[in-house]
């Protein structure tokens, strides 16, 4: 009796060890975790808190930056010239490193003039951080930037960067975007024609391939102007039109996922979309012999510069399952 009951216990075990391995194999069934964070200037800033920050994000499986305004590495732009590496840039990517990030950088950066591969708050470059073990680049599926001419484009103000990751029973194709700011006529026509220019992208798209992914800073001023943008049969996971920047003299639903509902639905369910408050996170790292805390009272210059002037935004991708495309 005692060797069958352990040769029971035996085997259950070996069967929940070999069930373990299996999602391991085949990727774990707990949501992803995803943020899309406008860090301003990152790489401009000299007192940027890269500490407090990448410790706000450390616990997200997949991260979006925009802003990103000089390269972490040394390397080459697409014409060959050659590229240093910057060091407040490096400082983020190193701490993220720590927390287990790898990354992929676009291969240069992209600005509203003539003339780009600068390190300055003209141009931005994009990139997504994601932790190995839950998540990996599917470089099979549609990538990089939406158009051959990062600069002074007729469609975009920053040219939009396509990331696609695998995940589990899953792949996405997501799309980082830092689109054209401004409450006045002209510049919300610019917005809406960027807007389309990205929907019209992935309409041209011809594989298999359907669950794409639009995240970011969007600048969008209000609902209206939302749902003027949206086509039929997408939707935005900020459809509450949450405010996304950190003033709270001039709240605005800046930041936004937006998806096709047909194509995606699946993957957002339960997506449980957040806007992570950068004030009240920051404030609990704060070190009182630094004086008052920038966001208590706010102070949105000394903020903007240690922090950001945005708000992370955060959800859940279901994984589990067949992916529909």
């Amino acid at each position: 009796m005692i060797l069958r009951t352990a040769s029971k216990n035996v085997a259950l075990a070996l069967a929940f060890s070999l069930a373990f391995l299996l999602s391991g194999t085949y990727g774990d069934a707990a949501p992803l975790k995803v943020v899309s964070f406008n860090i301003q200037f990152l790489g401009h800033f000299k007192k940027k808190d890269n500490k407090a920050l990448a410790k706000l994000l450390s616990d997200y499986d997949l991260v979006f930056i925009q802003e990103l305004v000089a390269p972490p590495i040394a390397g080459k732009y697409p014409d060959g010239t050659p590229f240093k590496a910057d060091k407040e840039a490096k400082g983020f990517f190193d701490i993220m490193g720590m927390h287990g990030f790898s990354f992929k950088l676009s291969e240069e950066d992209t600005g509203t003039g003539d003339e780009i591969h600068k390190n300055s708050s003209a141009t931005e470059w994009f990139v997504a951080f994601y932790k190995p073990d839950r998540v990996m680049p599917a470089e099979d599926l549609p990538h990089g930037f939406l158009a051959t001419d990062r600069s002074n484009h007729d469609d975009y103000e920053r040219v939009p960067y396509a990331f696609p990751f695998r995940a589990g029973g899953s792949d996405l194709v997501f799309i980082s975007v830092h689109l054209q700011p401004g409450g006045s006529a002209k510049k919300t026509a610019r917005r809406a024609h960027e807007f389309m220019s990205i929907f019209n992208w992935i309409g041209n798209q011809t594989g298999q391939e359907r669950d794409y992914v639009i995240l970011g800073d969007m600048n969008i001023e209000d609902c209206d102007e939302l749902k003027s943008i949206l086509p039929k049969g997408y939707a935005s996971l900020n459809d509450a039109c949450t405010p996304t920047n950190t003033n709270p003299n001039g709240p605005k639903p800046y930041d936004h996922v937006i998806y096709s509902v047909k194509d995606s639905a699946n993957e957002m369910a339960n997506n449980h979309f957040q806007v992570i408050d950068l004030v009240a996170a920051m404030e609990t790292t704060w070190n009182e012999e630094n004086g008052s805390f920038p966001g208590n009272p706010y102070r949105h210059k000394e903020l903007r510069m240690r922090y950001s002037d945005h708000h992370p935004i955060a959800l859940n991708i279901v994984i589990e399952g067949t992916d529909d495309d």
